[in-house]
């Protein structure tokens, strides 16, 4: 009877704590930001929608965006971005997976990651939230000391 508790209490808490979406970031600190200018390097292999959500958290933030060609350097600017996402469909087309770095004079200072549960096991409606928010939320975690200009 205790291993059938056990393992009903394990798939319980797999199905509970597994299954949900997951962002996790490194800050990046005032002392990391010289200026209030950033520079992020385009990436042509992510989907159109996620450059434009990111230019426009940055730019709430206070930010002012400059994007760079695909293949930039990273140390072309004081403070550069880098990005990758990649997308999934389970009823409807959604943002699976996503990272954003940020250096500063080419030194990783900073990065935000989110995750969705992988092969459909998502126990929440939250994977299916809008592009626009999933990165607002990864912005507000790198940056958390940054005022936003809303």
């Amino acid at each position: 009877m205790k291993k059938i508790l056990t393992a009903a209490f394990l798939l319980f808490n797999l199905l509970l704590f597994g299954c949900s979406v997951k962002y996790t970031a490194n800050s990046v600190t005032t002392l990391d930001m010289s200026s209030k200018e950033i520079c992020v390097i385009e990436d042509t292999r992510v989907r159109e929608s996620f450059l434009p959500a990111y230019r426009t958290a940055l730019e709430k933030k206070g930010f002012a965006v400059r994007v760079l060609n695909p293949g930039s350097d990273i140390a072309s600017c004081p403070l550069t971005s880098t990005y990758t996402g990649r997308w999934s469909w389970d009823f409807v087309l959604y943002m699976a997976y996503a990272e954003i770095v940020v250096y500063r004079n080419g030194t990783k200072v900073g990065d935000a990651l989110y995750e969705a549960p992988r092969a459909g096991w998502a126990l929440t409606t939250k994977i299916y939230e809008a592009t626009e928010i999933k990165i607002a939320k990864m912005v507000d975690q790198l940056f958390p000391d940054t005022e936003s200009s809303k």
